[in-house]
């Protein structure tokens, strides 16, 4: 057991990724070690496969959460990852797999008085919860300002959210197109914007630029300030620390302390996703 790496390991087909991807963000938000391979495409890379979705499921980890599904049991990947699981339950004969059935699916090898949580009972992150109590970590041993943030996974987007919650975080994009935004209260025509998060380089004004579609050379414009502050139909340009960059016309700005009943803020967005700093073929709506 001094080998362990992960706390848990989640194993599951693409199917059933959107659920298991935010099981895997509440558990991070909790400061569980978790094994999820959209956490691991950097440190797998040019890996072998069979090496890289072996040893988690069969050395490296505590449990293993299998999410048990028709393409589960069909499918290759899965195969190896259930393979290793049980291969390390039979060896040291405890319980070691957490299974959560979206069907009634026969897994080979899973004993079947086994007892499952059906994936139709619960939310992402009831499931989570339950999880970190098996794992024996408290509800609430971590901050709750830790919780993931909404988020919008496609490269171009408009976005409604409340910036008084979530720390003012809302990440548009996934994988090295990821970008955390994070605001902050202005006045009821501007909003304050940062490069904190982890995943931003820098942030700066496109001066001039009255949509998205002008802008043009992003590369030259200032990021050296912390912050900016857009006024209405202002756009900024973030750029990730993996050197791409997103472009964001604020729309609306709502502020509960001038005269609306609460804070919120729209956004339209678009991320290059070839690596370019030019949006002038974005389409403004």
């Amino acid at each position: 057991m001094k080998n362990l790496k992960y706390q848990v390991a989640l194993s599951f087909a693409g199917e059933q990724r959107d659920y298991v991807e935010e099981v895997a963000r509440h558990l991070w938000s909790r400061s569980i070690a978790v094994f999820y391979d959209g956490f691991e495409t950097v440190a797998n890379w040019g890996r072998s496969g069979a090496e890289a979705f072996h040893e988690p499921f069969a050395q490296r980890s505590a449990y293993v959460v299998m999410f048990i599904s028709a393409a589960y049991v069909s499918k290759a990947w899965p195969n190896h990852e259930r393979r290793s699981a049980l291969s390390r339950m039979i060896r040291e004969q405890r319980e070691y797999i957490l299974p959560v059935r979206f069907d009634d699916s026969d897994v080979p090898g899973l004993p079947a008085d086994t007892i499952y949580l059906s994936g139709h009972d619960y939310t992402p992150a009831q499931l989570a919860t339950m999880i970190a109590q098996k794992l024996g970590v408290q509800p609430f041993a971590d901050k709750a300002s830790r919780s993931p943030p909404p988020r919008m996974t496609s490269t171009t987007g408009e976005v409604v959210f409340d910036y008084s919650s979530f720390n003012g975080r809302y990440v548009i994009g996934s994988g090295v197109l990821e970008f955390e935004t994070q605001w902050t209260k202005a006045s009821d025509t501007s909003i304050h914007a940062y490069n904190d998060p982890p995943s931003i380089n820098g942030i700066a004004l496109a001066q001039g630029c009255v949509s998205i579609s002008q802008v043009e050379k992003a590369e030259l414009l200032d990021y050296t300030s912390r912050a900016r502050t857009p006024s209405l139909g202002q756009v900024v340009v973030l750029r990730n620390t993996r050197g791409f960059y997103a472009a964001l016309q604020v729309l609306e700005i709502k502020n509960d302390s001038r005269r609306d009943d609460r804070d919120e803020l729209r956004f339209r967005y678009a991320i290059q996703s070839d690596g370019s700093d030019d949006f002038r073929e974005f389409v403004d709506l």
